[in-house]
Formats: C-alpha cells, structure tokens, sequence
C-alpha cells in the first residue's frame, strides 16, 4: 500500500533499523524498529528517514530493565468512545496503542484484547478500521497464547493504520498517533522509574533527547493546525532535557545517501547514555504527566 507522505512500521525487537509488516502470525516477528518516511516538500520533495522508538519497542526496554506490569498506569478503556475530534482519536490511538504493546510484551491477555477493542474504536472513528479486520481479529484470538504471534499481529495493525491514514490525506492524524504512542511509552517509563528506582529505566529516558527532537521535526513538518498543540507541549519538554548534561554533540544534521538519493536526519554526534538525578528525573516526570494527562483528557 502506498503511503504518499510517510510510512510507519512498528518494532518487536530493540537495537536495529528496519521496516516492513511480519509475514505470519506463528513465526517468531524479525521487525526491527519504527521508522518513519516522510516526503519533505521544502528539500526538493526528498524522502527524509526519522528513526523514533515504536510502542513496542520502549515497553521491550521497560521489560527488559526489570519492571513489573501495572495494568492501573495504563489509560481507561471506558473512555475510548469519548474522543471525538480528528486530534483526540489519533492522539489517544497512539496512547492505547502503546498501553496494547505494553500489555502485549508482559503477556498481558486479557489486557490485550481489551485495549485492542480500544484502538479499534478509535480507528473506526478515523475510517481506518479495515486494518481491524474480522480475519485480524480470529487470528488474534486464536493466537492469544503466543506471545510472537500477538506482537506481530498489533504490528501489522499499526502498520496498516499508518499507511490508510496516508492514503486517506490524513497525515497530521498518522502524525499525531505517533505522538500519543511516544508519549505513552515515555510515562510508562517515568511511572515504572519512579515506583522502582530502577536507574537503567532512568538511562533509557535520557537517550529519548534524540528521539523527541526527532519527533517534534515529525510534527512541525504537518504544518496543520491540530499538531500545534501538543508540538507546543513537547517543545516544553524538550526544554528540560536540553538543559540535560552531554557528552557530545548531538544535533540533528542532514546527510544524504549517494546512491539512493534519499535524505536521512540524525545525531551528529550521539551524546553517550546519563542518568538522572532527583530533580532531573521529577521535572521530566511531571511534564511528560502533565502533557500524557491532557491528551487523554475527555473534558
């Protein structure tokens, strides 16, 4: 399916790059990690590659530093048919996207099933709903045991919402799902440090710098009305980790591949992973709240 601004692939495993859906549900998922295409009008119309952490991968990393499931961190279900506007329905089937792909990586079941029902809804709302087929749906159900075949299904999901959010001319709204995703995934980590103290979940919020300057790139490039809010929030937040010691440099530079012409933005040199310290870890905290608790806001 064409994508004809940019196209999103949801990850399974952590460290590499890479894209495209899993081919079955019963084979172990080879993802790789979110990447992000999107055609820049004011570069000569080049595809630029931003690279931002999937749902899934960030609850991989919270999983693997040692935290626990809480299933009362993650968003209210009943409120999925709350949000009504084109903002709140993207926004919030990231935020739900993400809670599925935390209660997906701790084999959360039932969890799984109701969230999915979440971001279907939301979907629906959005005309995105083929990518919840019946045939998805059975597969789910009849695969809810194994762990693999439940990541690689909610990634196909996501996948197909992207790319039908793209054909329907609703970048902004694919744009926005990704931000509710990387927000919730950011909260989960911050609610998860602050209950266990766990000082590797706390480097693995510092090295969210790069993917949050990446993110509000992302963003401001819809140009669209609905973006500028949270755009403005996180602009907010990067603030705070600006202000964060570095190593090295790690502004966003520009580089292209000379042989496929295809622009690509990343840290010129990425800083080495920090940790927090007591206040460092609280302002961030309580802003990444602050922005999680409007967005999933019904009021």
């Amino acid at each position: 399916m064409k994508a004809p601004v940019y196209f999103i692939s949801f990850a399974v495993t952590l460290l590499a790059f890479g894209c495209g859906p899993s081919s079955t549900d019963n084979s172990e998922t080879t993802h790789d990690s979110s990447e992000i295409a999107l055609k820049d009008e004011v570069v000569s119309a080049e595809n630029v590659f931003i690279y931002i952490p999937s749902p899934i991968q960030t609850a991989e990393l919270i999983k693997q530093a040692g935290a626990k499931y809480n299933g009362d961190l993650l968003s209210n279900p009943a409120d999925a048919t709350l949000y009504t506007t084109t903002a709140s329905m993207a926004l919030n089937m990231g935020i739900y996207g993400s809670d599925l792909a935390f209660a997906g990586i701790f084999n959360q079941n039932a969890d799984v099933v109701k969230f999915m029902d979440c971001t279907r809804k939301l979907a629906d709302g959005l005309h995105v709903n083929a990518a919840f087929s019946d045939d998805r749906q059975t597969r789910l159900e009849n695969n809810i045991n194994n762990r693999d075949s439940v990541l690689g299904i909610i990634t196909d999901t996501y996948w197909d919402c992207d790319a039908m959010l793209q054909d329907n001319d609703q970048g902004h709204a694919s744009a926005l799902m990704i931000a509710g995703g990387w927000i919730e995934g950011l909260y989960l980590a911050c609610r998860v440090a602050e209950s266990t103290n766990n000082n590797e979940i706390r480097i693995r919020i510092v090295e969210q710098r790069s993917s949050l300057d990446k993110l509000i790139l992302l963003l401001d490039k819809q140009e669209h009305n609905d973006v500028t809010v949270i755009s403005n929030q996180l602009k907010e937040l990067k603030v705070i980790f600006d202000k964060l010691p570095k190593s090295s440099d790690g502004s966003l530079v520009e580089s292209k591949d000379p042989e496929s012409g295809i622009s690509v933005i990343e840290a010129q040199n990425p800083e080495s992973p920090k940790s927090l310290n007591a206040l460092e870890f609280k302002q961030i905290l309580d802003k990444i709240t602050e922005i999680r608790t409007s967005v999933v806001s019904t009021h």
